[in-house]
């Protein structure tokens, strides 16, 4: 079974639309093109280059992500030989646009399908270095949904987000959890229910204030309802990512803070926050989970030495981009290439895909 669903994704893969020589324009300038900024980074070392942004919403118009300019739709009507991406994970506005575009004669895909089409070789790699056969079809469940634009019926584990695997449910009293998006203290309560209490330390990262009020709260009634030591839980206001410096936080208010994220760019903007590196401020910790909205990557480069030294159990988000979705598990296999590597889907959308690495 595992050879015919390789087989399947390898040709799902397969015969990438040529886009070479064309001029490229991203459509959908929301929190989906801004959840893309650090795969974009990455795409661009590569060569990938884009004129600029499209949306529809006229407040969009004339704003800037990244180091790119949003325009109406209309700069497109009459030009040749452009190519339209497009930036969105919604089945209507995806089919919406392809009307748009084909009414217009302009060629368009999915920027997902462009992207992991261009990456099959490291997309196969990954798909090979997987543990199980659970992982290997959600994984291509995955990739289908994002390339074909259509929801895929994947394996999902609903209930049991960054804890799906035996080796992350064991108890161990000299444990440090280390929570990188620790949002409200959701994953926090559920990590101290499944350790009965029993963790030497759980050190959070949260940089939304008003999260961060909620967190503590949730923080001091687990303290009390399990007779914790008042310094066995610690939040931290920080960012995370690969360094030490200044950088720029956003509140998501749409869905009260859930998704609130960094922005960052090759162009500089001006920081409102503290960033920080795991490696800056932690000597050991042995359970290492991350959903900070696209940052994930940054921050396992800013963990490089943590993680040779302490091989924690790795529970991250690969969900925020597709270049994610190949270049987190061959990043942690770089860093330690004895990690086994398994994938759960803990959502009935694109989000709440993650990685878990263990040895």
């Amino acid at each position: 079974m595992s050879d015919d669903l390789r087989n399947a994704l390898k040709k799902l893969l397969s015969e990438p639309p040529n886009i070479l020589n064309k001029e490229i324009w991203i459509w959908g300038a929301g929190d989906t093109a801004q959840l893309y900024q650090e795969g974009f980074l990455r795409l661009k070392n590569e060569g990938f280059y884009f004129e600029g942004y499209i949306d529809k919403n006229k407040s969009l118009i004339g704003e800037i992500i990244g180091d790119k300019k949003i325009y109406s739709p209309d700069i497109l009507i009459n030009k040749k030989n452009v190519c339209v991406l497009i930036c969105s994970a919604q089945e209507h506005v995806v089919r919406d646009i392809m009307h748009q575009l084909n009414e217009w004669n302009i060629e368009g895909y999915l920027l997902d399908e462009i992207i992991l089409k261009q990456h099959s070789k490291e997309v196969l790699q990954c798909y090979d270095m997987l543990e199980d056969q659970i992982s290997k079809q959600v994984y291509e469940g995955i990739i289908r949904w994002r390339i074909l634009g259509k929801a895929v019926e994947i394996p999902k584990s609903l209930d049991d987000t960054y804890f799906a695997l035996d080796a992350f449910n064991k108890l161990d009293d000299r444990e440090i959890f280390v929570d990188c998006g620790a949002y409200i203290g959701d994953t926090l309560k559920d990590y101290v229910y499944r350790r009965k209490g029993t963790f030497k330390k759980v050190i959070s990262f949260e940089v939304d204030e008003d999260n961060v009020k909620e967190y503590q709260k949730q923080a001091n009634e687990l303290i009390t309802e399990w007779n914790l030591d008042n310094e066995s839980i610690q939040l931290l206001h920080y960012a995370v990512g690969d360094q030490m410096r200044n950088s720029k936080f956003v509140r998501y208010s749409n869905n009260a803070g859930l998704g609130s994220k960094i922005i960052e760019s090759d162009a500089g903007i001006e920081g409102n926050c503290r960033m920080v590196s795991l490696d800056g401020i932690l000597d050991e910790y042995n359970f290492l989970k991350a959903d900070i909205e696209s940052f994930e990557y940054r921050m396992l480069l800013g963990a490089e030495k943590g993680i040779k030294k302490c091989r924690p159990l790795l529970a991250i988000c690969i969900c925020h981009n597709a270049v994610d979705l190949y270049s987190i598990p061959l990043l942690v296999k770089t860093l330690v290439s004895e990690y086994k590597i398994a994938i759960r889907q803990h959502s009935n959308d694109l989000s709440e895909t993650v990685l878990y690495a263990w040895i």
